[in-house]
């Protein structure tokens, strides 16, 4: 019986995720999973252009489910006065989706606990935490960490049961540092979607 894929949009920060959700979409359709998402970047995770992003998605596509995913790490900084004015958008702007601290912390989160275990201890080094690390700061790392070649808007792992199943595990797990909004929502859309597929 043909189901009807649940339709999201994201808007993002840029290449990187929306790679991410290609392979993402990937995986979901091997599995049968009725869900797909649709990448719209919005060139940045500064509040003003994601915003704007948004408003401009939302004009033509106004019966369909907004996420707003963005990094954290900027907003904890309040780079551009970004938490400021997010703690005072507007009520028609929902609430942002947050990668603590940044995209490829939310990456790392797919690996192996002893893999991850690397990244976040380099992380307690740099106080990344308290502090988060501008990209400049940390992408040679992230490098050696993941691969040599690794830049940004590439999909240096795999998405599939294994990497989905690491990513829910970390993000339940209270010990680990690293948390993302749009994990929480990911998973359980999967589970419910998954759950109503196979009840039709």
């Amino acid at each position: 019986m043909y189901v009807q894929n649940k339709i999201i949009i994201i808007v993002c920060e840029g290449a990187s995720e929306k790679a991410y959700i290609q392979e993402l979409n990937r995986y979901l359709e091997e599995e049968d999973i009725p869900l797909h998402f649709i990448p719209r970047p919005s060139n940045g995770g500064q509040y003003t252009p994601v915003v704007r992003k948004y408003k401009e998605v939302r004009r033509g596509n106004r019966a369909t489910e907004i996420f707003i995913w963005v990094d954290y790490d900027r907003y904890q900084r309040n780079d551009n006065s970004d938490m400021d004015n997010y703690r005072s958008k507007p009520d028609d702007i929902p609430n942002f989706l947050f990668s603590y601290e940044n995209f490829e912390d939310f990456l790392c989160m797919h690996c192996d606990r002893s893999e991850m275990e690397r990244w976040w201890t380099f992380c307690i080094g740099r106080d990344h935490f308290n502090t988060p690390s501008h990209s400049n700061e940390y992408m040679p790392a992230f490098r050696a960490f993941i691969g040599e070649n690794y830049e940004k808007g590439d999909m240096p792992i795999n998405i599939n049961y294994h990497s989905l199943n690491n990513l829910q595990i970390h993000q339940n797990d209270l010990t680990v540092p690293f948390k993302c909004d749009f994990a929480e929502k990911l998973i359980n859309l999967i589970a419910t979607e998954k759950w109503a597929n196979c009840n039709k």
